[in-house]
């Protein structure tokens, strides 16, 4: 049987405010050096964590799928070649 995880509705709300915020100010490093030191626990920073870590996460794969799709260009030129039979332009 699973175990249902209750959240304190303070600590959700919280969580939510600091994303938010995170998302408005489009933060791609948190605010203070050493957050986990200062406030270990605070669920505004952990919502903040949150959204930097989902945006890394968003650009790495636009930038593999940015790969994938510039390795089928590539081989799309290369099929239009001659490759040395006959004539080319």
């Amino acid at each position: 049987m699973e175990e249902e995880i209750r959240v304190d509705e303070d600590f959700k709300n919280s969580f939510n405010m600091g994303y938010r915020v995170a998302q408005e100010l489009n933060l791609k490093t948190q605010i203070l050096r050493d957050h986990e030191k200062l406030v270990p626990n605070n669920p505004i920073h952990l919502g903040m964590q949150q959204y930097i870590d989902e945006a890394k996460l968003a650009i790495n794969i636009k930038k593999k799928e940015s790969l994938n799709q510039s390795t089928d260009d590539t081989l799309k030129k290369k099929k239009g070649k001659s490759r040395g039979r006959g004539p080319s332009l």
